[in-house]
């Protein structure tokens, strides 16, 4: 089986790593790529990864949020292993060096360079994800200003009920003992956009509980469902714009997913929980006009972040094409494959 997941966010505040959560269970090993821009660490995972499904293992496959047809991380489950770009902006050092992670340099195929467009190019790269993450924040403080008047509190002490019988009835009894959490992206803001692994969702959980989620009354519901699981492995989707906010609670084991509908809004959902209709209609008609501006500056805002997100690609990629010409390529073929005999023919 293979699961698509993000480990980071372009955010309201920046960019946001889960990085430093990836691959710390006890037993795991961490390999951590360290290499220039178009040195190859995408490919070289994404080599490990092809050969891993080939041979029939679970493979977790982490995308960059930055462009998600790139890979930041591999993961094989029966392995216990996992490889990882370690490189800015999601940087990462071994916790016990040779115990549970050390370093793959792809960097030794890359020779010295005098090339100014380098630097040129990775100036400009960075200056316009400065400008697309200030209007993501500007998005996120449109998206989490309150309609006053728009939701009661009587309507989100019913959407707390609900997500605490929700809790009840889907998972148990709430029993004792930690839950067993790992925290994972299931979409990003990007250069493509907002991309949503929905198949992911599908893949892991046959049972959708679908939110909606236009006047976040969906926090509520699944802030209550989490207190209320006990016990549990459980993953938890922080939303990317705010990742203190929840895009969804998924229960592998159970395969169970409660899911705010923006992400998957044409999914044929399990249940379909309606809390926007615990927002009285008289609300509804009297800040109509409100809920459609709100909308469409937020949509306004989020579109021009993209723009911006689409250019650090493009420099980003003039950046990659400027190194090439001092990577050794056929020397980096030869260290991959070497590496694939070492992990699946020697381990």
């Amino acid at each position: 089986m293979k699961t698509e997941f993000f480990l980071g966010a372009n955010s309201a505040n920046g960019f946001y790593s889960l990085y430093d959560e990836y691959c710390r269970e006890q037993g795991s090993y961490l390999y951590l790529i360290k290499g220039g821009p178009g040195g190859g660490k995408s490919s070289f995972m994404a080599r490990i990864a092809e050969e891993a499904e080939k041979r029939g293992y679970d493979v977790e496959l982490i995308h960059c949020s930055g462009d998600p047809d790139s890979l930041d991380a591999v993961y094989i489950t029966e392995l216990g292993v996992g490889w990882f770009d370690a490189t800015s902006p999601h940087i990462v050092e071994p916790d016990a060096f040779a115990v549970c992670s050390c370093y793959v340099n792809l960097g030794q195929f890359c020779s010295r360079t005098e090339n100014e467009d380098i630097v040129i190019y990775t100036q400009l790269y960075k200056e316009m994800y400065d400008t697309a993450y200030s209007y993501l924040k500007a998005a996120n403080c449109v998206k989490s200003t309150e309609i006053h008047g728009l939701c009661s509190k009587s309507a989100i002490n019913k959407a707390k009920s609900r997500g605490q019988s929700a809790a009840i009835r889907e998972l148990g009894k709430k029993r004792s003992g930690e839950n067993r959490v790992q925290r994972r992206f299931i979409r990003c803001i990007s250069c493509s956009g907002e991309v949503v692994l929905s198949d992911t969702v599908s893949e892991l959980c046959k049972h959708i509980h679908l939110l909606d989620d236009r006047f976040g009354l969906e926090q509520y519901y699944l802030e209550e469902v989490l207190k209320n699981a006990g016990g549990e492995s459980i993953i938890v989707c922080p939303s990317p714009l705010n990742p203190q906010r929840l895009d969804a609670l998924l229960f592998p084991k159970k395969g169970l997913a409660f899911v705010a509908s923006s992400l998957m809004p044409d999914i044929n959902a399990y249940r379909h929980i309606r809390l926007d209709a615990l927002v009285s209609p008289d609300a509804l008609r009297e800040k109509r006009s409100e809920i459609r501006r709100k909308a469409q500056l937020y949509s306004q805002l989020t579109d021009t972040a993209i723009s911006y997100l689409k250019r650090a690609k493009e420099y980003h990629d003039k950046l990659e094409n400027a190194y090439h010409s001092c990577i050794d390529f056929r020397s980096l073929t030869e260290f991959t494959e070497s590496e694939l005999k070492r992990i699946f023919e020697n381990k």
